[in-house]
């Protein structure tokens, strides 16, 4: 079964999966959606911390920043469980978006979480008015992005300690402004 967009009874989006991929681990069900309670944001972050500051050694006063409060958080949760997490800031009065702080838990990597994180962003309603989404790759990275369409460009550059590259990528779920 393919994803569907539903609403629940809090009008969040959410991105429903049946998947195969994701049966040799027992799960079931892969939900995507906003994060949009206390506890979904405290979930988001224990994520980030585990991934990075724990697994990559990131300041913790460099992981959290001052886009949190305003950036859309999505949290991935297999059969109701937390398992991955990205955040999205608008820029450019909403023409412009990026990605970031894209994490998933170690036991959980390579089933697609991550695929599934930024295909429910590009998909998200709410930024159908975004042109171009962007991000910050770590260079280990690079290719699970380009295979979801980015491009690199610019230099390579250090970001908490490890190489990155900027990437991009035309959203083709945009719509024209009223």
């Amino acid at each position: 079964m393919g994803p569907c967009l539903r609403r629940n009874d809090h009008v969040e989006r959410s991105l429903m999966i049946s998947s195969k991929s994701l049966s040799r681990t027992g799960t079931g069900m892969m939900t995507i959606r906003a994060a949009n309670t206390t506890r979904d944001m405290e979930e988001c972050f224990w994520i980030r911390a585990e991934v990075f500051i724990v697994e990559q050694g990131v300041p913790a006063d460099l992981e959290r920043d001052e886009h949190d409060s305003k950036a859309l958080h999505f949290i991935a949760l297999a059969d109701g469980q937390s398992v991955g997490t990205a955040r999205v800031v608008l820029g450019d009065s909403g023409t412009s978006a990026k990605i970031g702080r894209v994490a998933v838990y170690r036991s959980n990597r390579g089933l697609g979480i991550g695929k599934l994180l930024i295909a429910a962003i590009e998909g998200y309603p709410d930024l159908k008015r975004v042109q171009t989404f962007f991000l910050d790759a770590q260079t280990h990275a690079l290719q699970f992005y380009e295979g979801l369409g980015y491009e690199a460009y610019g230099r390579e550059f250090m970001d908490s300690g490890m190489p990155h590259r900027r990437m991009k990528k035309r959203n083709r779920h945009s719509v024209a402004r009223d």
